[in-house]
């Protein structure tokens, strides 16, 4: 949903200014919506405001994970989401502020911004492959090993004769792989996955009428849980790896946020000490 809204909202402002954004810098003065989109405009200058106000209001997650009474205020894992939300409208309203051109100082702290979105997106897919229970503390590797043993048992009986079959077939995991080997099974496995889901329907659907019938209800049932049991096994075995590679993140991330809320604290100091408030 977050993810539609922002496309959404791009797609709209690219939709209402994408002549202006195309024309040469030196030439948008003379342009009909200069003094709308242009970043002092009276649409412009408000979008650098509101992805300010985003990009700070990301601290707020931060905030909550370190503040214990804030728990009340909902689950880790909603605050995780907005995060996620702001830290991509954010550097979009920021993008269509500068009209997709930025220079001096400015524009470290712009690519610091990038880099740093960029970086959050790699961490959010990092951060999802550690096991967590639904509060967002970190669940044992025997109790993943045992929700998947439960899995199995209830895939053997709803799979009967096809059981042995079919769950040889399942993707097996090492767990002595790390670092960059590690993602990049992981990644190539999320592509490969609804490829082999809809081999499995195939194979159940044709099985059927050879060993037993399936209908539809139970074909599906069988399929969710055939993926709850593949993830398990995959975060299980990707565990220590993906806590090592957060860890590593963290340490990268930081600097780039620093720089870019240092710099832009400067830019904004300055756009305001020169009369540019947008009210």
């Amino acid at each position: 949903m977050s993810l539609a809204l922002v496309v959404g909202v791009a797609a709209g402002l690219w939709w209402y200014g994408a002549d202006y954004y195309l024309t040469p810098l030196a030439s948008r003065p003379d342009h009909p919506q200069h003094e709308v989109l242009s970043s002092t405009g009276s649409l412009g200058h408000p979008l650098g405001w509101a992805g300010i106000a985003m990009l700070l209001l990301l601290l707020a997650y931060s905030i909550r994970k370190r503040v214990s009474w804030l728990e009340p205020l909902g689950a880790l894992g909603h605050w995780l989401s907005a995060h996620v939300f702001l830290g991509l409208m954010g550097p979009l309203l920021i993008t269509f502020h500068c009209g997709f051109k930025v220079g001096g100082i400015v524009s470290i702290s712009y690519w610091s911004m990038m880099i740093t979105m960029l970086s959050g997106i790699f961490g959010r897919y990092i951060y999802v492959q550690i096991p967590s229970s639904v509060i967002g503390g970190r669940q044992s590797l025997a109790t993943l090993t045992e929700e998947s043993n439960q899995l199995t048992q209830g895939l053997r009986q709803l799979l009967g004769p096809r059981a042995d079959d079919i769950l040889a077939d399942e993707v097996s995991w090492r767990r002595d792989v790390g670092g960059w080997q590690a993602i990049s099974i992981l990644l190539l496995d999320d592509l490969r996955r609804p490829l082999l889901r809809w081999r499995l329907r195939r194979r159940l659907r044709s099985d059927s009428s050879q060993v037993g019938t399936l209908g539809r209800a139970e074909i599906r049932r069988i399929l969710a849980l055939m993926e709850q049991r593949h993830l398990l096994r995959r975060r299980t075995s990707a565990a220590e790896a993906m806590e090592r590679i957060f860890h590593y993140w963290h340490v990268l991330h930081r600097p780039f946020v620093y720089i870019m809320f240092l710099i832009a604290a400067i830019h904004v100091g300055v756009a305001w000490w020169l009369g540019y408030t947008g009210w």
